[in-house]
């Protein structure tokens, strides 16, 4: 196995110095570090304090974490997780280690596919710092559906493809298709819909990292919405984050709208 030496770029230690100096490093500090093994251990190992170092790639919980935090959030909301089936394996995936945008979320919907969507939502909220959706991004049974879901326009309920009360644990790309139209790329089983909103409940800090270069805001292309004044079901949820106002949004646009902001994540093996 190579060693953490070998694996620096000159450019790498270049700026990590910079960094160290612009912070308050200086040479006596770092001669300090250097020939005192016991105080460069404690200062390494100090890291950890810090979330950024126990979080899996700076900003998934683990989900061990995750699946504890789940179940919290059922018994504050009076849900009783004994209720929920697994589909598939009760066993977490592993996060992929060479993919700092591959995340592994626990999936969940209840009785309904509205209710589904308002508890991921409000959960996400819970764990930023300030929030705002449109008033337009409605989530009636009659404004939101699966992407599946090819009913008439006035069919109430949910459909048949909906499944009530279930867990999955999957894994989600979250840079694909960055900028693309939704209408373009989406898929029926490719594309996630709701479990979008269950990983920025899950994963707060992956919202609050948003920086539109390398992590982006998402469509939640496997859902089909109106909005006001529409009848067709030709618009698409989207999550995205303001760093200026350090604050979650929640809206959505037409299906086919194209944002170099935004991707079309899609369900990994």
């Amino acid at each position: 196995m190579a060693s953490f030496a070998s694996e620096v770029s000159i450019p790498q230690g270049s700026e990590f110095f910079a960094r160290f100096g612009r912070f308050g490093g200086n040479m006596v500090k770092f001669q300090k570090l250097l020939g005192n093994d016991k105080l460069m251990e404690a200062w390494v190992n100090q890291l950890d304090e810090f979330p950024e170092f126990r979080l899996v790639h700076g900003v998934f919980n683990t989900t061990v974490n995750v699946l504890a935090a789940f179940k919290a959030r059922c018994a504050a909301k009076g849900i009783d997780f004994g209720k929920l089936s697994w589909v598939g394996s009760e066993q977490a995936p592993e996060f992929d280690p060479n993919d700092p945008e591959t995340v592994v979320v626990l999936d969940a919907t209840l009785d309904t596919l509205q209710n589904t969507f308002e508890f991921a939502w409000l959960w996400t909220i819970d764990g930023q710092d300030d929030k705002w959706r449109w008033d337009g991004m409605i989530s009636d049974s009659k404004k939101l559906r699966l992407l599946s879901d090819g009913r008439e326009i006035d069919a109430e309920g949910d459909s048949p493809e909906f499944k009530p009360y279930t867990l999955r644990w999957v894994r989600i790309k979250l840079d694909m298709n960055v900028g693309k139209k939704p209408i373009d790329v989406r898929d029926s089983k490719s594309s996630p819909g709701c479990a979008l909103l269950f990983m920025s409940a899950e994963h707060p800090a992956r919202i609050k990292a948003t920086d539109y270069e390398k992590r982006f805001g998402f469509w939640l292309s496997g859902l089909k919405c109106s909005a006001p004044g529409e009848e067709a079901l030709c618009y698409v949820p989207r999550g995205s984050f303001s760093r200026g106002d350090c604050q979650v949004e929640l809206r959505s646009d037409r299906v086919d709208s194209s944002n170099g902001n935004l991707a079309n994540p899609a369900f990994r093996e």
